[in-house]
């Protein structure tokens, strides 16, 4: 796996002399061998004096293993600590890509495509850099002949894409990635670009999902104005996780999940709302998160013309049903009852709200472009009713 190097220096040559000294190029490589059944990264540093000088990855030993690279790498336990060289080097190791979630595969490494997170190509890591320092960094992908790659950051050729994490001290490749011989589609949806992908030998209805999404988009955007301006989603095989899961920029779904379910709920638009979601919940606030992308899933699908005003209540009714049958309550995780139980309460929320002369709309965008907690809940509540909400103390009293 050749490093694009001269495109890094390239980039390192249009900075001043005094910038030189601070900034650096870190390139994020990867290339999938499937007849070995893992995957070869690399994390590359091109830099003129000491901008980037550690990288300590949460790395464990049996996803992530083979490390050697320039300067000092040592393992110890978890982690993997480089000390990177004044002038740079590259840090090398081999992934595990095949991973399960509850007997299901997440993640998947076949002879002809791989579905993964790029989040666990590339691990979680602390850096020290230079006061002032500042990254500009890349992705670049390979695989087999004719394998292509999709990712939030849009397709990823020869020269791989520019990766930039909003709010992150260390720039990281996120989200999901679908590699090998796939089929996809494009649209724009208002001003976000959308990609449905998936492999060629799989029954993912690439069409439908384009299609619901041009019909539900609009309003879901709306209501999450932080929903990002790109939106890959990726379709698995049938051997893969039975249900939807969301990343930065991205989503996952099986082939077999229906847009819309029989009970008028959609795993799909609930996924979307997560993606909407800047940032993970405070702890113990799992049930907003969860309550909020859940009700809004419901409200998209009426205003959208989806599902009708009395399937709607149907669909509400259920919930109730399901909530007060299992004892539900607002948990960190949510699920189940307990997402049901939260998805009342914003429901009676929004009741409140509307009879103030305002409505959830307002709360949620706000809050989902931030970290979720129910401090902010009850702030931004409070705010657009003027007062105390007895909806939510009620909810969370002696909590």
């Amino acid at each position: 796996m050749r490093p694009i190097r001269c495109l890094l220096l390239l980039a390192l040559s249009t900075c001043s002399a005094g910038a030189l000294a601070r900034d650096y190029a870190l390139l994020y490589q990867a290339e999938f061998l499937p007849d070995q059944g893992h995957a070869r990264a690399e994390i590359v540093v091109t830099q003129e004096g000491p901008g980037l000088t550690l990288l300590d990855l949460n790395a464990p030993p049996e996803t992530y293993s083979a490390f050697d690279g320039d300067g000092s790498v040592t393992r110890q336990g978890d982690r993997v600590v480089w000390k990177v060289p004044r002038e740079g080097g590259t840090l090398r190791y081999r992934v595990v890509v095949d991973h399960k979630r509850g007997g299901a595969w997440d993640a998947r490494l076949t002879p002809d495509w791989a579905i993964v997170r790029l989040d666990d190509l590339f691990p979680p890591a602390r850096s020290r850099a230079r006061r002032g320092a500042h990254a500009r960094t890349r992705l670049v992908l390979h695989g087999p002949p004719g394998w292509s790659f999709e990712t939030r950051y849009g397709p990823v050729d020869g020269d791989g894409v520019s990766v930039e994490t909003r709010g992150r001290r260390l720039d990281r490749p996120l989200g999901w990635l679908a590699a090998g011989d796939l089929g996809i589609r494009r649209t724009r949806v208002g001003d976000r670009r959308i990609a449905i992908a998936g492999p060629k030998d799989q029954d993912f209805r690439r069409m439908d999902a384009l299609a619901f999404l041009r019909w539900t988009l609009p309003e879901l955007v709306r209501i999450a104005p932080s929903f990002p301006d790109r939106l890959l989603v990726v379709g698995g095989s049938r051997d893969m996780w039975r249900g939807g899961l969301s990343g930065p920029g991205s989503l996952y779904v099986h082939p077999d999940r229906p847009l819309i379910s029989g009970n008028a709920t959609s795993t799909f638009l609930h996924e979307l709302m997560h993606v909407a979601t800047e940032e993970p919940p405070a702890r113990g606030d799992d049930w907003i998160v969860e309550g909020i992308a859940e009700y809004y899933s419901l409200v998209v699908l009426l205003r959208s013309g989806a599902i009708s005003g009395p399937r709607f209540e149907r669909a509400f009714g259920m919930l109730r049903d399901w909530a007060e049958r299992d004892s539900g309550r607002l948990a960190d995780p949510s699920t189940g009852a307990d997402t049901a139980r939260a998805v009342l309460l914003f429901r009676d929320l929004d009741n409140e709200l509307a009879a103030a002369g305002s409505s959830l709309d307002a709360v949620a965008a706000d809050l989902l472009g931030g970290r979720v907690s129910r401090q902010r809940l009850r702030t931004l509540v409070e705010r657009a009713l003027g007062g105390r909400s007895g909806v939510l103390d009620a909810a969370l009293a002696g909590g």
